[in-house]
């Protein structure tokens, strides 16, 4: 076995200067394949991720029938006019939205197709797609843990375009039934019997879906999706750019906000981005963050002290809520994080990673199933000679991410495996090295 690897982070002893374009949006990215895997004619899409979860995504749809190759920074993808010609076996690695995503197309492909991925993958929760897939007319074998991968889908014919769908831990099997909807005989309409898990995904699906062409609409019960609807019709190819990546930009925007005085540019970030996590940068200014709009971007300024929060609620931008807790860690008073549960089934326990890497650094934390509890790090570990601390990443780039900033404020930190961030932001830090290399840099000429 090759021996895990550790990355010691310098902290920083004065403001952060700096422009970061972070890469394309992994969700959108992963929204955007599939549709163009499924879309009759050649897609061409600019700006598009490149990570470990798209790059199993783009290797399923090829094991599926689709073509695709890059020219320079865009990728052409050949669709499928609606359904895959082959069946396959599949390996998604770590990515549970590729397997998400993978399984549910299944039901338009050519022949039977097994989804697996990592050990960790195979713990995560699967059951909504089975169910979905059987309710559909599919036939799934479940090959070792019922509601868990190894699957094997065997598609048949589409009986029904309406499903009720119960209670979910993930609203990527809505996202995945509402992409592959409008390749359907008769669309599909999903009716919800309470309201759905992470919904501002929903809406971000219905976005995009919306970008291709496809018809989307959505019931509301008192702001709760109560129904949503996708008519059928084929998906045409088209050309378009992928935003930058909201759930990665707001640890750029935390780090604006922890470190004194500090002024960073988010390039190409737009005030009209739906991407869910862009709440986070909301939730900044409410902690004593600025923030202003540019045609070139969002400029985010920290003030002398960031404050935090009493109580927030992170339902809305749960893949964020990892960046809030490290802001929450920084500020003056505890913090109460609430809407965390999806947490526990995302790359690791995020609530129990966060709560046990919390406590190693000094800020007391309190964990129960969907809220954090956080008592701020004493300003006396708030320096550069802070006792270390390697912090475990349990295989998840947003843990590596998180604790990484951190470390410009709270000396002392090591990240274990650190190319886990590969996962979605493979160039992480090198951006990160840029913004501590200006800081020091500018240090050095003032002094």
């Amino acid at each position: 076995m090759t021996p895990t690897t550790t990355r010691a982070i310098r902290s920083v002893c004065g403001p952060l200067r700096g422009v970061v374009r972070v890469p394309g949006s992994k969700s959108l990215s992963n929204r955007a394949l599939l549709l163009a895997g499924l879309a009759r004619g050649t897609s061409r899409l600019h700006g598009i991720l490149r990570s470990d979860d798209t790059d199993a995504l783009v290797a399923g749809l090829v094991a599926l029938g689709a073509s695709a190759r890059w020219s320079d920074d865009v990728l052409e993808i050949d669709g499928c006019a609606g359904r895959f010609p082959n069946g396959a076996s599949i390996d998604v690695g770590h990515g549970g939205t590729p397997a998400r995503f993978l399984m549910i197309a299944a039901c338009v492909a050519g022949g039977s197709v097994r989804i697996d991925g990592s050990d960790r993958l195979r713990e995560r929760p699967m059951q909504g797609g089975i169910d979905a897939l059987r309710a559909m007319g599919c036939s799934v074998e479940e090959c070792m843990v019922p509601g868990t991968l190894p699957v094997n889908v065997q598609p048949g014919r589409i009986s029904s375009p309406s499903m009720q769908i119960g209670a979910t831990q993930t609203s990527q099997f809505i996202s995945a039934l509402m992409l592959v909807g409008a390749v359907l005989p008769e669309g599909i309409v999903l009716e919800f019997a309470q309201p759905p898990t992470s919904s501002s995904y929903i809406h971000l699906t219905a976005h995009e879906l919306e970008a291709w062409g496809v018809g989307v609409e959505i019931d509301s019960v008192n702001d709760d999706i109560s129904a949503v609807r996708i008519r059928p019709g084929m998906i045409a190819a088209r050309e378009c750019t992928i935003a930058p990546d909201a759930s990665s930009s707001v640890y750029w925007a935390v780090a604006a906000s922890i470190v004194p005085g500090s002024e960073i540019l988010l390039s190409g970030v737009r005030e009209d981005d739906p991407q869910p996590d862009m709440g986070v940068l909301r939730a900044l200014v409410d902690g004593g963050a600025e923030i202003e709009w540019l045609q070139e971007g969002l400029r985010v300024r920290g003030p002398i002290t960031f404050t935090g929060w009493r109580t927030l609620d992170a339902s809305s931008m749960p893949d964020g809520a990892v960046a809030l807790a490290i802001a929450a860690a920084c500020g003056t008073r505890a913090v109460t994080i609430t809407g965390l549960e999806t947490l526990r089934v995302k790359e690791t326990d995020r609530i129990a990673a966060l709560h046990t890497e919390l406590n190693r650094v000094g800020a007391e934390s309190r964990a129960d199933a969907a809220s954090l509890r956080i008592h701020p790090i004493s300003s006396s570990l708030l320096v550069a000679d802070a006792p270390a601390v390697q912090i475990q990443t349990y295989d998840d780039h947003r843990m590596a991410m998180a604790f990484a900033i951190l470390g410009m404020r709270r000396g002392g930190l090591s990240i274990q495996d650190p190319d886990c961030v590969n996962k979605s932001y493979p160039g992480f830090w090198i951006d990160f090295d840029r913004l501590v290399d200006v800081e020091a840099t500018g240090a050095a000429s003032n002094q």
